[in-house]
């Protein structure tokens, strides 16, 4: 983030406390419940939101040097994200071309070769087939034809971004971040990936998501937890593209009222938050980064998952029990949001509601479903990408 934008974001946060206002992004917005519950609505969803358009798979941390590789299970299709020798990525479905195993079983790993569990045959991994075991049988067969089926992968900011769909368009990286570039190109934790967990939830995916792109809930249903550590809902929203930035002041930044600019750092008093459409959250603190995504699985059932990356490594007594004590922290408000989506999923469904409303200051979650309804109305269009600038 560039240093005048944050100094003008402090001073927006600290206008607001001075005059006890929030901010307002909109008008009031309302949604059909039938946008949670069609299936019909939902196949389109996956197939324009999780298939055609590119979606944040991995963080560079989880392929760190030649050789490493991870497996990506959420989008629909079987992905393998690799690094070749040459340090060069690459993306693939996780399927062997002789009979459609999975390729790769193991959520991580490194090597110079990927043997497929079932034949033996064996990849390199930039994707070429380098090894049939008695090859004889398969005489008159062209090897470079039998080569992993590549998926379109690129990598900014630490970002890994695939489109899962074998022969897709490549990933317009410039279009696709569009104004957040300035933003994600700054200092950021990166290096050490400290946990990677998953959830299953049994709610829509667009649930889960609305609840974790406005903060109005937080001083309600995390009162016993970070509720008090924040300022109750006083959120900037700033769109960009399809893409949006929060920030969530702390209550400490009242401690800034006085000081002298040059000692204003916006981590120390605020949650920064980056939204990639359509399902990854991301929270920058002082020391770490953490990211959420929500996957579809059915209409009313949904993967999250966390994973957390820092510049450091958690190799010390001192800070293992940091990593926990924010483990701890995560579990609780965490299990907060995920019971309370399970409950708005049975509301949904209840037959009392036919719209679901947003106020004016929860104009990220709002934007979304905005977004999301000209993607599904351009879907002849493929492949469709961010609109960017702000």
């Amino acid at each position: 983030m560039e240093r005048d934008v944050e100094l003008s974001l402090i001073e927006r946060a600290l206008a607001h406390i001075a005059a006890d206002t929030r901010e307002v992004t909109g008008a009031v917005v309302r949604r059909p419940v039938a946008d949670y519950l069609d299936p019909a609505r939902f196949a389109a969803e996956q197939e324009v939101l999780f298939r055609d358009h590119p979606v944040v798979v991995a963080h560079s941390a989880q392929l760190p040097t030649p050789g490493s590789y991870v497996t990506h299970d959420h989008s629909g299709l079987p992905l393998l994200i690799t690094r070749d020798e040459h340090a060069g990525l690459h993306a693939f479905a996780n399927v062997c071309r002789h009979r459609g195993a999975r390729l790769c079983t193991a959520p991580a790993g490194t090597g110079r070769r990927l043997t497929c569990p079932f034949h033996g045959w064996t990849y390199d991994l930039a994707g070429s087939l380098r090894g049939v075991p008695q090859a004889e049988g398969f005489a008159g067969y062209d090897p470079c034809g039998f080569g992993l089926a590549p998926v379109p992968v690129a990598e900014r900011h630490g970002f890994v971004f695939a489109r899962p769909r074998v022969g897709g368009a490549p990933i317009d990286l410039d279009t696709l971040i569009g104004g957040l570039d300035a933003d994600l190109s700054a200092r950021r934790p990166e290096g050490h990936v400290l946990a990677r967990r998953r959830w299953e939830v049994a709610c829509n995916w667009k649930v889960l998501l609305d609840n974790f792109l406005e903060m109005y809930h937080v001083p309600v249903l995390h009162r016993e937890n970070i509720g008090p550590l924040f300022e109750p809902n006083r959120s900037l929203y700033d769109r960009f593209g399809r893409n949006g930035r929060r920030i969530d002041p702390r209550a400490s930044i009242r401690r800034l009222v006085g000081e002298p600019q040059d000692r204003w750092r916006l981590r120390d008093h605020a949650l920064v938050t980056y939204h990639l459409f359509p399902n990854v959250q991301t929270f920058w603190t002082q020391d770490y980064l953490s990211w959420l995504s929500v996957w579809p699985v059915s209409v009313d059932r949904t993967i999250c998952e966390q994973l957390i990356v820092a510049e450091w490594a958690a190799d010390t007594d001192e800070r293992r029990a940091h990593l926990q004590a924010n483990l701890d922290l995560f579990d609780q408000t965490l299990g907060e949001d995920f019971a309370m989506s399970e409950g708005v999923q049975i509301g949904l469904r209840s037959g009392a509601l036919e719209q679901v409303t947003f106020a004016g200051f929860e104009g990220g979650a709002a934007a979304v479903h905005v977004a999301i309804d000209e993607l599904l109305a351009g879907r002849a269009g493929h492949p469709v990408d961010l609109v960017a600038g702000p």
